[in-house]
């Protein structure tokens, strides 16, 4: 006999759905913010655990699900956002499909509660496989979805996540994103229990300006053109950068579709050719840019993750994309080329520069918004060394030292015990032979700094945790490290810091913006340079470049 077709269990089925709208944990994220924004929520709280791997708990003020609906909620193709097929090629919801709750449930565990206005209490559902159960619960009118052991019965899919950092950075990167994508919804981003974003509501144009800010840099603000035009039925509006700021990456292509969140190739392809002459070789432009049009012009049902669209004119929207961004960087060109604009720390803070089609209302004064003091632009040459411009002098910057000394300003003001977070999958660490008289002291040192052991055998320790403030901290470089006499915890905690090893391309933000604020603080210092960085010549920057 043959092989036989059977239909799949839903739970299998649900699983296999989940292998395209569930990639990664920010995949999660993605999808429940998109649920909050269609509830008309306009505060949401977005906390992660260990990268989201261990816990994403999103909590929206919403209008929040009926008790009677929250078992629909995590069935497959069931949703509030379209009843008719006229409404799927009409779409003005972020989703639509019914299939990200379900898919979530069916790989991980999962607890829903929620309360709408009408409702006196809140209802509680729990999933766990195919367990579930739903239970009355306190909370206030909105709704909060707890995911728990994300891919718990997918070891398989587990097996292809990132580290804990690489994750969250995945994360916070599609909340920034969304965070522009609504801006009248204020957001808080805590990971293991500390606030890592929070943004309030971006109300009018200067908030909303300052939430660009915030999310993009002041650099790119300040070399920033804005467009507000109109052609047919399609509205273009956003900011976009000029000639002289250019980046590494094409990590900052932020284009909006109706709200939506895309990567569109026909937009990007005719961003190229907007900038094409205008940029160096291997150098890419920044933008946020929103296209406004008829919801029946655009098919946002060509991928589960909704990241693709299809228009039903692409030469019109690619034309219409392609003159826009052309007469405005021709436009900045030629306003450049009448009036010089000399960069100093006695005129950058009183010049104004006027951007392309200004913002209705809004004057923006780029040279105080952006500070030369506390921003510059990064050429990564490798794990070690960045490229900066200070005053239009190139500097190379050893950044591993600059981020030793920046931990090490800090050390003074740490307090023991220091905070840890555990380890997926321990370490095992044999002691050199120097150590096993000490072991026993050196072993409750370490604790105090975070970094607990479990004995495996007569010399050997699984490493369990690593302290929060230590980020890229190489453990067995720091063990093998450690001498004879470095047991005391602040020899440690200077071995330590010494000890950390990392790519400068996994930096958030944040991060950089703090060794900005520190070099140019040591910069000014001419006794602090020596070693961190060094003036380069056009010759040697030309040396640099052709190697």
């Amino acid at each position: 006999m043959g092989i036989r077709i059977q239909q799949l269990p839903p739970l299998i089925a649900n699983q296999i759905a989940a292998g395209e709208v569930i990639e990664r944990p920010a995949s999660v994220v993605k999808e429940l913010l998109e649920n909050s924004f269609d509830a008309g929520a306009d505060a949401i709280t977005i906390e992660i655990g260990y990268g989201g791997l261990n816990q994403i708990k999103i909590s929206d003020n919403g209008m929040g699900i009926v008790a009677e609906d929250l078992p629909l909620a995590i069935a497959a193709h069931a949703t509030s956002k379209i009843s008719t097929l006229d409404d799927l090629y009409s779409i003005d919801s972020m989703g639509f499909r019914g299939e990200a709750l379900a898919s979530i449930a069916s790989i991980a565990k999962v607890t829903i509660s929620s309360r709408p206005e009408h409702q006196e209490t809140a209802a509680m559902l729990r999933i766990h496989g195919v367990e579930r159960s739903i239970t009355p619960c306190a909370r206030s009118v909105g709704t909060t979805v707890d995911v728990v052991d994300l891919f718990f019965n997918a070891p398989v899919r587990k097996r292809f996540l990132k580290s804990e950092r690489l994750e969250f950075q995945a994360i916070e990167n599609t909340v920034k994103r969304f965070a522009l994508s609504a801006p009248g919804i204020a957001l808080t981003l805590k990971h293991n229990g500390k606030q890592v974003l929070a943004l309030p509501a971006a109300t009018n144009e200067h908030t909303r300006l300052t939430r660009i800010t915030r999310i993009f840099g002041s650099a790119f603000v300040k070399e920033s053109i804005y467009l507000d035009v109109e052609h047919g039925s399609m509205k273009l509006c956003g900011w976009i950068s000029n000639s002289n700021f250019q980046r590494s990456q094409n990590d900052r292509l932020w284009v909006y579709i109706n709200q939506r969140m895309v990567k569109d190739k026909l937009i990007h392809q005719a961003l190229k050719q907007a900038y094409d002459g205008l940029l160096y070789p291997g150098r890419f432009p920044a933008c946020v840019l929103y296209l406004m049009m008829n919801h029946a012009e655009v098919d946002v049902n060509v991928h589960p993750t909704k990241h693709e669209v299809r228009f039903q004119q692409p030469r019109l929207v690619f034309d219409f994309f392609t003159s826009q961004l052309t007469a405005a960087l021709k436009s900045k060109k030629e306003t450049s080329e009448e009036v010089v604009y000399v960069l100093s720390e006695q005129q950058h803070q009183n010049q104004v520069q006027t951007i392309y089609e200004p913002y209705p209302k809004l004057a923006v004064p780029s040279k105080s918004i952006y500070n030369f003091e506390t921003e510059l632009s990064w050429v990564i040459l490798n794990n070690k060394y960045i490229l900066v411009f200070i005053n239009q002098q190139p500097y190379v910057v050893d950044i591993v030292t600059l981020y030793q000394c920046r931990m090490k300003e800090q050390i003074h003001d740490l307090r023991f015990p220091l905070a840890s977070r555990p380890l997926l999958v321990p370490i095992r660490y044999s002691f050199p032979q120097k150590h096993q008289s000490r072991s026993m002291e050196l072993v409750q040192n370490l604790k105090a700094l975070g970094i607990n052991l479990d004995w495996a055998g007569d010399n050997e320790v699984l490493i369990c945790s690593i302290p929060l403030c230590m980020p890229y901290l190489d453990l067995r470089l720091f063990l093998d490290s450690i001498a004879e006499g470095d047991v005391q915890q602040q020899q440690l905690l200077e071995l330590m810091n010494q000890s950390q090893t990392f790519d400068p391309r996994l930096l958030s933000l944040e991060e950089k913006m703090d060794l900005n604020e520190l070099l140019l603080k040591i910069y000014k210092e001419d006794s602090k340079r020596q070693g961190l960085l060094k003036a380069l010549t056009n010759e040697e920057c030309k040396k640099l470049v052709d190697a």
